[in-house]
């Protein structure tokens, strides 16, 4: 039976583990938010110091639909959620179409009293890394081939994202500089040796951290400029300078509050 209440796992359905398992709600949750302010001089409010979004927290409850007296089975079918959930990786939800959110860590229910057929269970994912639902296919563009050039992409979400770069040298020779801006953001580098045909790789990993390789070798260290490539919603431009020509290719994924 193909419910209306879906949540799959690292691919795989909860409710095609066994068709006893009914899920009763899902919730894909609100980020939490942490807020730093101090009082302002006079008698009222506030101005804010700081914010931060910590993590997200996604629920999904079920109920099995196994009688009472066979008491082995239900323990089989919780035992069986608890391995599915236990796996994490990238969480899908009815309701959040084309959206996803990487699974850092998960709170399992009580087992509780399996005497109780009506009983249901709570499992909690927590997003800690990316604390937001993300776009499952990112939004991309590229440049023709140049040593430096501007092009626009359309960033989706309605909160902030990180931008990934790659950047192909098609000089055949060696590159020692390489700058890309985006956001009022910038990184660059120096001091590099991309090979003639080598590739600059700037990008995020499901743990949302950023890394930066050249020709496959960490290249952190000649790394200056801002923290990361953060971009807002909507239309935004990526310009990037190099000492000898190639082709720029950025991507980003979508994230989401709601």
């Amino acid at each position: 039976m193909i419910l209306t209440r879906r949540c799959s796992l690292a691919g795989v359905q909860l409710d095609e583990l066994d068709p006893r398992i009914v899920i009763r709600s899902i919730e894909p949750g609100t980020p939490r938010e942490n807020v730093q302010a101090v009082n302002r001089m006079g008698y009222a409010g506030q101005r804010m110091t700081g914010q931060h979004w910590e993590s997200l927290e996604a629920k999904v409850t079920y109920a099995i639909d196994i009688p009472k007296r066979n008491l082995a089975e239900r323990r089989e079918v919780i035992q069986m959620i608890n391995a599915w959930a236990l796996s994490k990786g990238w969480l899908r939800m009815t309701g959040m179409t084309d959206k996803r959110m990487y699974v850092d860590k998960v709170s399992l229910p009580d087992t509780g009293d399996l005497w109780d057929w009506t009983a249901e269970h709570t499992i909690s994912f927590f997003a800690y890394n990316v604390p937001f639902w993300q776009d499952s296919t990112a939004a991309s563009m590229s440049t023709g081939t140049s040593a430096g050039t501007s092009k626009t992409i359309e960033v989706g979400g309605n909160v902030k994202t990180v931008l990934n770069v790659t950047f192909e040298n098609r000089s055949g020779k060696t590159i020692t500089r390489f700058s890309v801006s985006a956001g009022g953001n910038t990184i660059s580098l120096t001091g590099l040796s991309l090979s003639g045909n080598g590739k600059i790789e700037i990008t995020h990993g499901t743990d949302g951290l950023l890394r930066i390789k050249a020709d496959g070798a960490n290249v952190y260290s000649k790394y200056t400029g801002s923290d990361d490539l953060y971009v807002n919603p909507g239309t935004q431009t990526v310009s990037f300078t190099a000492d000898r020509s190639g082709v720029l290719t950025a991507s980003c994924y979508g994230r989401w509050i709601g």
